[in-house]
């Protein structure tokens, strides 16, 4: 006989309460297939009294879903999502899940939501020691009163700013190296897009288009269109003259724009390569803009030299990860305050893989 797995999942719960098989057959030849626990309850009580107030016990152990779903407390779904997640044997999940459903069960509590049951499992992940599991099973988010200082500040960019924190901690937690972390965190270091890893940084407006007119045209197309781009980045043509210069400098400070050309114009970064092409390129390409700031760094420790060797490794590790989500993926560094610490010559070598700004 099939079962339905809404049936399926109460006979084994009664299976694990004690249940014989007799009274699990004698009760499928009572209820349907869509039987819920209520119709359950009414035809145990007809087969034994004692059994069903047992299985209405724990039936009253109910889990509010984060997709606004209800249902029942099944110890096999934390075994499961364990071994799916974390890659802990099956052995070892079943022992947090029974620990687990033991603490909810003594807890009292009337309101059990999933995530607290998932941090429950956390806690036990720790406890036994197992770290890299721990993060894996990590779910990401922020607390609840982070949640209403965003909102109070403002409404409209909430879903970003929420998207980015979740994304922030994606990033420290999977993408970056710890030495990178350790860097963002003693504040030598900027990654410009660990805020959105699966999307480029930045991409560049670039036209051969020599109208003027027909140029700001294109550029107010890109600047409405490219919703994926974190930082906008505008190739200014030697044709631009001194009046469009800074309509585009005043543009890109509310927009956190990156201009850049191949020739010398004051206030716009000098570059050969575009930062960044993106949209038109043969491959699928992404750029991260990191900051170093050498000076900082050598007032903390005098080991700056050997600290910045293992920085631009790092870097590499982390350049690598992103390329499972894009094709390829490249960086740009700025190296600050280089012109104020001893073996200044020395640091550039080591930064060789990357192009530096």
């Amino acid at each position: 006989m099939s079962l339905s797995p809404k049936l399926l999942s109460l006979v084994t719960k009664l299976s694990e309460l004690g249940a014989s098989s007799i009274e699990i057959t004698e009760l499928l030849e009572q209820v349907g297939e869509d039987a819920g626990e209520e119709e359950v309850y009414e035809a145990l009580k007809r087969i034994n009294p004692e059994l069903a107030e047992e299985f209405r016990k724990e039936m009253n152990l109910i889990i509010w879903r984060s997709d606004l779903r209800r249902e029942p407390f099944r110890r096999d779904r934390i075994v499961k999502s364990l071994v799916r997640e974390t890659g802990i044997s099956k052995s070892l999940a079943e022992k947090i899940a029974r620990e687990v459903e033991e603490r909810l069960r003594t807890s009292e509590l009337t309101f059990i939501t999933s995530s607290l049951v998932r941090e429950l499992a956390l806690i036990r992940l720790v406890e036994y020691g197992l770290e890299d599991a721990y993060k894996r099973y990590l779910r990401l988010g922020v607390p609840v009163y982070d949640l209403l200082v965003m909102v109070k500040k403002g409404k409209n960019d909430l879903a970003k700013r929420l998207a980015g924190r979740l994304l922030l901690q994606y990033s420290i937690l999977f993408l970056l190296p710890k030495t990178l972390a350790e860097g963002l965190f003693d504040g030598f270091l900027e990654i410009r897009g660990i805020y959105n890893p699966f999307v480029p940084f930045a991409a560049t407006y670039y036209t051969r288009i020599s109208d003027v007119d027909r140029w700001f045209e294109g550029l107010a197309r890109y600047l409405y269109e490219p919703s994926y781009v974190d930082v906008p980045s505008i190739y200014v043509p030697s044709f631009l003259e001194e009046p469009h210069i800074e309509v585009l400098k005043h543009l890109a400070k509310p927009l956190g724009a990156i201009l850049w050309s191949n020739e010398e114009i004051e206030g716009v970064l000098r570059s050969e390569d575009p930062v960044y092409s993106f949209g038109t390129a043969p491959e699928r390409r992404i750029l991260d803009y990191v900051v170093v700031d050498v000076e900082k760094l050598s007032i903390m420790t005098p080991r700056y030299l050997e600290r910045l060797e293992e920085v631009a490794k790092a870097l590499e590790t982390y350049q690598e990860r992103k390329r499972e989500f894009v094709k390829a993926s490249n960086l740009y560094v700025k190296l600050k305050g280089i012109e104020n610490v001893p073996e200044k010559e020395k640091i550039p070598d080591l930064f060789s893989p990357f192009r530096i700004l």
